[in-house]
């Protein structure tokens, strides 16, 4: 059997979530079969506790399964639009219990894991890991404040003013530094960008 591409992928998980959309609880199985590790490693990120990421795992797929038939494959990968939930949940979560969330700092190692497991081909084990290693290497190469801003908004999910506390700027430098941050990254991760 020839190796599925990334493409067949996004396009069968996209079919899965339309199908849990529908009811189908199969599909929802496979589904939770296919991000549960991945989430349940960020989740464990982003709360710093077991326990915790047990229950907002079970949080974030009930949410799944109740809006599975929203999801909108115009707008994100269907794996991009669970960590979308994941992590909504879980900063809801530490808000409302005033906790602020970890500090988050990305390794090559700690990007990969956080790709769909197992069940991959080796192709495609290979081209998530190039993934991975383009978005290191396109983070590393921003300047640090850039860098330290697009970190805690994107993985800690504190709030642009909370960002200007902890790193003592006023908010328009922080919302600055996210901005460009963000423009320089998709700048290298472009399809032209060499």
């Amino acid at each position: 059997m020839p190796p599925q591409s990334e493409t067949d992928a996004c396009i069968e998980e996209a079919c899965l979530l339309a199908r849990s959309g529908a009811g189908d609880r199969q599909a929802f199985r496979l589904l939770y079969t296919r991000y549960s590790a991945a989430l349940f490693s960020l989740a464990v990120r982003i709360v710093g506790d077991n326990g915790e990421a047990e229950e907002l795992l079970q949080d974030t797929f009930v949410k799944i399964w109740r809006h599975a038939s929203d999801y909108d494959p115009g707008k994100s990968r269907p794996f991009t639009w669970a960590v979308t939930i994941l992590r909504r949940t879980c900063i809801d979560h530490l808000r409302q219990h005033r906790r602020v969330p970890a500090t988050v700092t990305l390794s090559a190692d700690d990007a990969l894991s956080a790709c769909p497991p197992a069940e991959e081909t080796a192709r495609q084990q290979a081209e998530a890991s190039d993934d991975a290693a383009r978005v290191i290497a396109a983070l590393a190469e921003l300047p640090p404040a850039q860098r330290r801003a697009l970190e805690l908004v994107l993985f800690s999910g504190l709030t642009h003013a909370e960002i200007a506390g902890h790193l003592g700027q006023p908010v328009g430098t922080v919302k600055s530094w996210i901005r460009r941050g963000l423009l320089g990254l998709r700048s290298a991760l472009s399809p032209s960008h060499p």
